[in-house]
């Protein structure tokens, strides 16, 4: 099981990682599209900054899922992806890039205050059976944050 610790270490590097992001691509690499999902790297880091503001309500709806049942069974993550990367289609890169810095600098605050039994609850979400509410954090905000902010990283191998 993840502790508060290692996920306060893992969104502070999505934080920092997100900071170097947006000063070390340049315009174009912010524009190619290289994300697995089809999207352009501006568009993925719109994506990690919505996530941020989602993590307080997601880990409160797995807590409270009743026991056996899948917490993201009812989400349409394509069409929440859609409306959240496009409700941030006009900020730029900075923006996006500060706009991860306020949002999981908030999450750390709620890391913080969480009781540690709600970390510990086993939840369901989607492929995820029964797996600690800290495992999920630490897979589905950081990690998921992480690798989102290295295919953007991944730009630069197509540089011609």
């Amino acid at each position: 099981m993840a502790t508060k610790e290692e996920i306060i270490r893992g969104v502070e590097l999505l934080i920092q990682e997100g900071q170097r992001a947006a000063k070390a691509l340049t315009p174009e690499d912010w524009a190619r599209t290289q994300d697995m999902g089809g999207w352009k790297n501006n568009e993925v880091l719109a994506h990690v900054a919505s996530v941020g503001g989602l993590v307080a309500p997601m880990v409160q709806g797995m807590t409270n899922a009743p026991a056996g049942s899948d917490a993201g069974a009812s989400v349409d993550i394509d069409a929440l992806n859609a409306a959240m990367v496009g409700q941030r289609k006009d900020k730029s890169v900075a923006e996006l890039a500060d706009e991860i810095a306020d949002a999981y600098t908030k999450v750390i605050e709620f890391v913080r205050a969480a009781p540690d039994d709600t970390l510990a609850k086993t939840a369901s979400f989607r492929g995820y059976v029964d797996v600690p509410v800290s495992d999920l954090m630490m897979r589905m905000v950081v990690l998921h944050g992480l690798a989102h902010l290295y295919s953007a990283y991944s730009a630069v191998f197509d540089r011609k």
